[in-house]
Parts: C-alpha cells; sequence; structure tokens
C-alpha cells in the first residue's frame, strides 16, 4: 500500500509540483493559485484575441527584458571571463522585442505581425525538435532503449506541427493559446481539489 502510495506521489508533476512548491505547501495559497488559473483560462477562452495579444506582448518584453540582463551580465563580468557570445545574444534579444513592440504598437497589422512572428518561432523549434527526436529514434532502437516508439511518435507530432504553425501562424498562435487555456482550468480544478484535501499542504 505504501509502495503503491510512493509511486503515486512520484507521478505527481508538472504544474501542479511547481505550483506545490511556490505556494510552500499552503493551503490558502494552493486554493488562490488554483483559482487564479482557472480564471485565466476562462478569460482566453472568452476573450481569444485580447488575451492572445496580451501574452504576445508579455513576451516581447520579456525579450527585451532577457536581452538587458545579458548585456548587464556581460558589463558585470570580468573582462577576462567575458563571453561575446552574451553581449551579442544580449543586442539581438533586446533590439528585436524593441522592433516588435514598436511595430505592435503602431496598430492592428503590428499587432498581427507580433504573433506571426512568435509563431514562427514557435513553429521553427517545434519543426527542429521533431527533426532532432526522429533522428534520434535509431539510436534509441538500436540501442533497445524502452520508450524509442514514443520518441518517433513524438517527433512526427512535433513536425507536423512545427509545419502547421510556420503554415499558418495565425491560426497556430490561437490554437496553442486554447491548449493553454484547457491546460489551466484543468491543472486549476485538479490543484484546487488537491488543496481543498489537505494533501498540498500535507505533502512533502
Amino acid at each position: 500500500m505504501e509502495n503503491s502510495q510512493g509511486e503515486k506521489r512520484k507521478a505527481r508533476t508538472g504544474m501542479n509540483e511547481m505550483v506545490r512548491k511556490m505556494s510552500g505547501g499552503n493551503k490558502t495559497a494552493g486554493i488562490v493559485i488554483a483559482v487564479c488559473m482557472v480564471v485565466l483560462g476562462i478569460l482566453i477562452f472568452c476573450a481569444p484575441l485580447i488575451m492572445g495579444l496580451g501574452i504576445a506582448y508579455l513576451v516581447t518584453i520579456g525579450f527585451i527584458i532577457y536581452g538587458v540582463f545579458d548585456i548587464v551580465a556581460y558589463v558585470r563580468t570580468p573582462a577576462d571571463y567575458r563571453n561575446g557570445w552574451t553581449i551579442a545574444n544580449g543586442i539581438i534579444f533586446t533590439l528585436l522585442g524593441i522592433l516588435i513592440l514598436v511595430e505592435a504598437l503602431g496598430g492592428m497589422y503590428g499587432r498581427i505581425n507580433m504573433i506571426s512572428t512568435f509563431s514562427f518561432i514557435i513553429g521553427f523549434f517545434a519543426l527542429f525538435g521533431g527533426i532532432t527526436q526522429i533522428s534520434s529514434y535509431g539510436a534509441f532502437k538500436k540501442e533497445g532503449e524502452p520508450g524509442a516508439g514514443w520518441i518517433l511518435a513524438s517527433g512526427i507530432i512535433n513536425l507536423i506541427l512545427g509545419i502547421l504553425i510556420i503554415c499558418a501562424p495565425i491560426a497556430g498562435w490561437f490554437t496553442m493559446e486554447w491548449i493553454f487555456a484547457i491546460y489551466l482550468i484543468v491543472g486549476g480544478i485538479a490543484l484546487f481539489a488537491e488543496a481543498c484535501s489537505g494533501k498540498l499542504a500535507c505533502r512533502k
């Protein structure tokens, strides 16, 4: 019985585990975060355009902050330990974020371009990840590693998803947004039930 419970505890990963750590195992904090997750998920469903643009703006601002952080980190690092890629990465992310933000604030066409840009980036990473997984499948199968079939299936799905997003970036962005909304709602409900039952506070 104890072994079974231990396996279930190990299997509980993902957002709820991260939230548990953020809340420090506090029941009230867990409930508040769960409610926020559900509300955010519902808002995405009710106002997909507004929320989609909001998420895109947050990502754009995140680009700028990340770029500035890299530049500051480069400046504060002793000259002997500085890496040219750090400053280059910082400048690229900062300029890219500023250019996208300025264009987005200029009108609806700029906002559409902002969403298309991020969709294309996500699609590229999905495409690259799919190719990497498919190429890794042969090596895993040759070594007789378990789960090689899942790697191939995941690679094919990522490959198809990447191609679809790149071909239809706007539709791809809102599709990912709705998937994220479902994840938030389901995860929030699960976390709420867990917090109310007291398991969130008891589990260590």
